[in-house]
């Protein structure tokens, strides 16, 4: 476990960046050019995604975000759902999450063995996710969220082993992309 003030979201911005260091380390030859963005005021209008998703114009996204761990006495799980650290990378379904994109997240993470949990959005997400996803013509979105205990306090609390599970998933999301994937998505 770690603790520290404002996961949210620099846990994200490490687990790209790690991303990004063993994409290039493994000289897999990709079939995407992978690209990342570190982007500002998510939390008051997803300002800096709205910019970076009409500077890259990507075909396919994935927001990385962290997400409510919601294994605590105080949250009622019938009104917000089951999460937990430990519990593994946290995939999200709903109105800004392209089908085919949350499908290759998924074979991604079956694939390795790495444990799941899923969440169901079924408005607009609270995260980059939603300006990416109807940025330009439109982006095929996917959200990977880090179980995060104590959002928004002094000491959020993340799983390491999530971290871990979050970095290679995304290795691996990236190392799945065929040519062309993104003309049918």
């Amino acid at each position: 476990m770690g603790a520290s003030r404002a996961f949210d979201d620099k846990v994200g911005a490490y687990i790209v960046g790690e991303t990004l260091i063993r994409l290039a380390k493994s000289r897999r030859k990709l079939a995407a050019r992978v690209v990342s963005v570190g982007t500002t005021q998510e939390e008051i209008g997803v300002r800096g995604a709205t910019t970076a998703t009409y500077s890259v114009n990507p075909h396919i996204a994935i927001a990385v975000d962290v997400g409510h761990a919601t294994d605590h006495p105080d949250c009622d799980n019938r009104k917000y759902g089951e999460t937990k650290l430990g519990g593994g990378p946290i995939l999200c379904r709903g109105a800004n999450i392209n089908p085919k994109v949350f499908d290759r997240l998924l074979k991604a993470a079956q694939k390795l063995g790495i444990p799941y949990q899923l969440e169901a959005d079924p408005r607009p997400t609270g995260t980059d996710a939603r300006a990416i996803q109807v940025g330009r013509a439109g982006v095929a979105t996917g959200l990977v969220s880090i179980p995060l205990r104590y959002m928004h306090t002094p000491s959020e609390m993340v799983d390491l082993e999530d971290v871990e599970r979050c970095v290679q998933l995304l290795v691996e999301f990236a190392a799945s992309l065929e040519k062309g994937d993104y003309a049918h998505w």
